[in-house]
């Protein structure tokens, strides 16, 4: 099995389909993309053990927001039965946890490697006044420290980011599934790297539009109420595109 090479203007038709999807089933997809970023946090954020369970929901939340985003795009509405359907399936819940342990590995090292490395300027960090002195965080940035965990998280990203979709519809195996997911993206890297600009682009012009207007109407105050459903449309839009992307690389290629 050999994904395709996307083209430099894939990017365009990701986005062109991830927003064909949204038309089709606006709240729908809103709600899917929305309640899986919600449960991640929510599980990230549970003491102790939150990122490995965050970890565990990610490949099943992954494919609601894939499969949601089929039905999107075929004209019915997203459901949340593909969860129930994949836990059920003892399986395919069993290698996608698989995928989640993996995936878990690559946000421990990356966390507990930035801990390590950035303490030291951290703790130069100064607090006055109840409040964090920027010029001292400015002045002690731990920047090995992020750098690396960009890069540790970017491989786990790759590793698992068409995993999900290679283990539930190409009935491929966890290991393999992880190697052709990580080179799918490497041999792809440039479009992909060309969709996140124009996201990051286009989120930043969004917000600074925004701020400029509700500053020249004098409700600036306001401008979170504006920003928070703007969000909420970028983030559906970003995800909208992991369907396409999948279609384009491995949709119609057979697994060995």
């Amino acid at each position: 099995m050999q994904g395709h090479i996307a083209s430099f203007s894939s990017p365009i038709k990701w986005l062109r389909q991830g927003l064909s999807a949204i038309r089709q089933a606006p709240f729908g997809m809103v709600s899917i993309c929305i309640f899986y970023v919600f449960t991640m946090s929510v599980l990230g954020a549970l003491p102790m053990f939150g990122l490995v369970v965050a970890a565990f929901f990610m490949p099943f939340g992954t494919m609601l927001i894939i499969e949601g985003t089929r039905e999107a795009y075929e004209g019915r509405q997203p459901s949340y039965g593909v969860l129930v359907e994949l836990f059920k399936d003892p399986f395919k819940r069993s290698r996608l946890m698989r995928v989640g342990v993996i995936y878990a590995a690559f946000l421990l090292v990356a966390n507990y490697l930035y801990i390590f490395m950035a303490v030291d300027e951290v703790s130069q960090w100064q607090v006055v006044d109840g409040r964090l002195n920027w010029d001292s965080v400015y002045a002690n940035f731990p920047w090995s420290a992020a750098v690396v965990t960009v890069i540790i998280y970017a491989l786990g990203q790759m590793a698992t980011w068409f995993a999900p979709a290679l283990v539930t519809w190409k009935n491929m195996a966890v290991v393999k599934a992880i190697f052709y997911s990580f080179f799918g993206c490497l041999r792809n890297w440039l479009a992909i790297v060309v969709l996140l600009i124009l996201i990051f682009g286009f989120t930043v012009l969004c917000a600074l539009a925004v701020i400029f207007i509700t500053e020249s109407l004098g409700i600036g105050d306001l401008s979170i109420f504006v920003l928070m459903p703007i969000a909420f449309f970028l983030t559906t839009v970003a995800y909208g595109t992991i369907w396409p992307m999948w279609v384009d690389i491995f949709g119609d290629v057979n697994a060995d």
